[in-house]
């Protein structure tokens, strides 16, 4: 079993970054070591996104006026499965968070990250979204702001009962998307922030979070029992509302979608959409074959087989 319950996992070459739900960070290679656990601040980390050697974290303050701290973290603390104890001492908050090469205190609730390679985007409740540069010399970290646009005007949700929020921001070909819990998607322009595009997914549940392929396009998933396919254009979607539970883990290999989720797996290729029952809850893919459970145990994803349930 993992040091940490699982919360999000992170995908990193052969191996993954496990989030765990008290804020600890571990990693994992796919022979199942395990690195000691980094716990960078006492509270929760609300948000993360893995950049090119590096993980940004967020932690959302709600003691007097809403703040938060935003901190960049070297994936090699990582990777040494040999073990190191210094990364077991949680953070001072008055320093920042532990491990972190850089940081920042925001004023303002931080409501979610994207980013891939060197550059990170995130959202301020209310006040505007945030693209950022990173750039390293000399083992040095920097962070310098490209651009800022207001905070979008949400127009359409799926229900009345969903406070619409943004739920996962993506960088992709096209731009920047973003995605809000009620169905809405905005496309920016990755260099100015200016809006390109919008539409609406008509789901039945709100979103939980989203993932990009540049072959296949883009998951969206549900805290309820479906997910929706967009394309690389966004010009075509599908709706998948068969499957047992939400979807919490995802990744694209090859020509085909496979996830994990509540007490299943499954997966979709060339329309057809493939289901396997788990008797735990699947957090997150580790690699393409295994899946990382809820109660920290790492099993085999289980794909089309016999016992799969074609539909």
């Amino acid at each position: 079993m993992l040091p940490v319950t699982p919360l999000r996992v992170h995908g990193h070459h052969d191996a993954c970054i496990v989030v765990g739900t008290d804020g600890g960070l571990i990693g994992l290679n796919k022979s199942g070591l395990v690195t000691d656990v980094l716990r960078p601040m006492s509270n929760p980390i609300s948000s993360s996104v893995l950049l090119d050697g590096h993980i940004i974290a967020s932690w959302n303050l709600y003691d007097g006026d809403a703040s938060s701290y935003m901190g960049l973290i070297p994936t090699e603390f990582f990777v040494d499965f040999g073990g190191t104890s210094e990364m077991g001492r949680e953070s001072d908050e008055g320093k920042g968070p532990e491990g972190a090469t850089w940081w920042r205190k925001l004023e303002g609730t931080i409501e979610s990250i994207g980013g891939e390679e060197s550059r990170f985007i995130f959202a301020l409740t209310g006040l505007g979204i945030y693209s950022m540069d990173l750039k390293i010399e000399n083992d040095v970290a920097s962070v310098n702001e490209s651009w800022r646009v207001h905070y979008p005007s949400w127009t359409l949700s799926s229900g009345p009962e969903i406070r619409d929020r943004i739920a996962s921001i993506l960088i992709t070909e096209s731009g920047v998307l973003l995605l809000s819990e009620g169905g809405e998607w905005i496309l920016l322009s990755a260099e100015e922030g200016t809006e390109l595009d919008r539409g609406f997914l008509d789901l039945r549940n709100p979103v939980n979070r989203a993932v990009h392929s540049s072959e296949l396009g883009t998951m969206v998933m549900t805290r309820g029992r479906e997910i929706a396919l967009m394309d690389r254009n966004r010009g075509w979607v599908e709706r998948i509302r068969k499957i047992p539970g939400p979807v919490l883990g995802a990744c694209a290999d090859g020509q085909e979608w496979k996830w994990t989720g509540w007490r299943h797996d499954g997966s979709f290729k060339n329309g057809q959409l493939g289901i396997r029952m788990r008797s735990e809850i699947g957090v997150g893919m580790l690699g393409s074959d295994k899946c990382i459970c809820n109660d920290g145990a790492i099993e085999r994803w289980s794909g089309y087989s016999s016992e799969s349930e074609v539909v």
